[in-house]
Parts: C-alpha cells; structure tokens; sequence
C-alpha cells in the first residue's frame, strides 16, 4: 500500500491521495453493481476528516476491474484498510494542529466492520444469478414456471374482468330465443349519448369513447359524474344526412331520463331517447376485428334469411370490455333489428 519515502507526513500523503481518484474512476460501474454504502463510506470519511487532499489512484484490490467479487476477497481488502488505520493515526499525530483526533475516531468508526456483511443489493445480485443458473440448468422447470405464470395471470384478469362485469350496469333484455351463439332479444326503451365520428373502425370508436368519456366523468362540463355502464356501442351514421360516420354510443343508467341527465357541453355529443326493440345478436370472444366481423355477420345474415325475419337498419357492434382485459376475455356481440 505505501512506498517509500522520506516521512510519515508523505506516506500518508501519497495513499490517502491514492483513494479517491481511483474511487472516482470506478465508482459509476460500482454503482450499478453494488451498493454505495462501503466504498463511499470511506470515500466521504477521508474527505470530512483531511480537507485540502484530493481524490486519487488508490481503492482496495477487489474492486479494481470490478466483475464479482468474492466473499474472501472483500473480507481481506477491507480488513487491510481497517489494520492500516492505526499507523496512519499513528503518523498524523504530529499534525494534531490541523487535524483533530475527535476528526480522526469518526474516520475510524464510520469504517465497515472487517467482517463485511453482504449489503442487500448484493445479496439479491447473487441470488437472482444462482436462481437464473439454476433454472438454466432445468429446462423442464422453467416451462413449467412459466406456464403457472401464464395460468397466474389469466386467473388475475378473469377475476379482475368479471369483478368489473359484476359492477357495470348493462342495458335490460328478454330472450325470445336462444339458438347457439344465436339470440333473438328484446330490449326495453333506454336512454343513450351519441357522438359521430369519422375515420376506420376502430379509430372512430376510440376517438368517439374519449368524447362520451368527457361528458360522462363530467370533464368538460359541470355537474356530477355518470357512472360508466356497458356495452359501448358502434354503428354506421349517417350524420344528419351528410356524409357517413360511425356513430359512438354509450347506454345511460336506467334511473336516468334525457331530462335528468346533464346537458352536454357541445353539439358533439347528443342526448337520444332509443325505442323499445327487438334483435337478433350474435356473442362471441376476441379481440374485434374486420374479418371476425365479417364472419359473424355472415351468420347473422343467414339465420335471419333462414327465418324468414326482416332487417332494420345497419348492424351495431356492442364491446363490453375494457380496453385492458385480454382477448380471450373479451365480449362482443353484432345485433341486428329486425321487424316483431
């Protein structure tokens, strides 16, 4: 640690001003790999205690090049640093003018005990290695892990979705007929708030659903909040004769009439009273897409061909869901009105 030179006053000038340049060079690819509490410890100590010293060339072995140090060699730097203390107390003793002994105890004491307790961060780094080795050696249980992770999650969001489903209030119906993913329903009179958008799909539906969602939470408006309910609904328009739009749908609570509701703040969102209906709808799960549609109105069209009924006005697709459950969670349903 120390070379030869001509006083103790230049010995400890030399390795104390080793210490911190060597610290500074180091500490960021230590700092991702280990807690600052040891290095910057003694880093911090020698710059309260020797003011006037700066930082330098000098950190004990095991961190030079740091990769992963072992137990030993941590407990053997660190038992050095802390044998040398006493010379250096020793050798600063002539110069208690400028450096006081109570300055030199808090240096000792706010050294790490020799015996080098693993810090947390360390001890976690270790494990989660022997814990990635040890699977990497069992290919077999790691399938199975991440199977029960899959199963985990899914379990998660089918109970989060259905206490969701639970809680949301859907719009009343009879069953007139039940034939598979086939029904033939009747809907009571209710009350809903429409906007009209333009574009695809799905853009029209999400830019239409942050617009009822402003009027609903009562973001752009005064008054209390309307609590969210399901389905959102999606079906061509065409906006007040002009040109062909999708119109965006959310059903009101049934306490509510369009004289109890608040009024909206703009023309682009509307308060609409919808008739007492009956439809034929067709269920299904999935993420909504033009060719899963495509398919299912196919089978809407041949049932109502099939049974003789007849069609009124364009399909309207119902999505009961959030946005965040999964797929193979999600509800849809197309309904079709047809004549009673």
């Amino acid at each position: 640690m120390f070379r030869d030179k001509s006083s103790a006053y230049d010995r400890i000038h030399d390795a104390i001003g080793d210490i911190g340049d060597k610290i500074v060079e180091l500490e960021q690819q230590v700092a991702d790999r280990f807690t600052p509490s040891s290095t910057e410890r003694l880093r911090r100590s020698i710059q309260r205690n020797l003011p006037g010293h700066s930082s330098s060339r000098y950190v004990p072995d095991f961190l030079t090049n740091w990769s992963m140090p072992s137990a030993d060699d941590a407990r053997s730097s660190y038992r050095s640093v802390r044998d040398r203390l006493p010379e250096v107390g020793s050798a600063l003793s002539g110069f208690a003018s400028r450096i006081p002994t109570s300055r030199l105890s808090s240096l000792s004491r706010s050294l790490p005990d020799p015996r080098l307790p693993r810090s947390q961060s360390f001890r976690r780094g270790m494990q989660a290695q022997q814990g990635l080795d040890f699977l990497r050696q069992r290919p077999g249980l790691s399938t199975v892990l991440i199977g029960g992770g899959v199963l985990a999650l899914a379990g998660a969001a089918y109970f989060v979705t259905k206490k969701v489903a639970d809680h949301t209030e859907e719009p009343d119906y009879d069953t007139v007929r039940n034939d598979g993913d086939i029904e033939v329903r009747d809907y009571d009179g209710m009350v809903v708030a429409e906007t009209i958008k333009s574009g695809y799909h799905e853009k029209a539906r999400r830019i239409g659903f942050e617009t009822l969602a402003d009027y609903i939470f009562a973001n752009n408006r005064n008054g209390k909040k309307i609590p969210m309910t399901s389905p959102v609904l999606q079906q061509l328009s065409e906006n007040e004769g002009q040109t062909k739009g999708w119109a965006i749908r959310f059903v009101m609570p049934k306490k509510h009439t369009v004289a109890t509701l608040p009024a909206p703040a703009s023309d682009d969102v509307k308060l609409k009273e919808v008739p007492s209906k009956r439809v034929v709808a067709i269920r299904f799960n999935g993420n909504f897409s033009a060719t899963l549609a495509s398919k299912k109105l196919m089978l809407l069209y041949n049932y109502i061909a099939d049974e003789n009924l007849t069609q009124k006005g364009d399909p309207e697709y119902a999505f009961y869901n959030p946005p965040w459950t999964p797929g193979f969670l999600k509800r849809n349903e197309i309904l079709i009105e047809v004549e009673r």
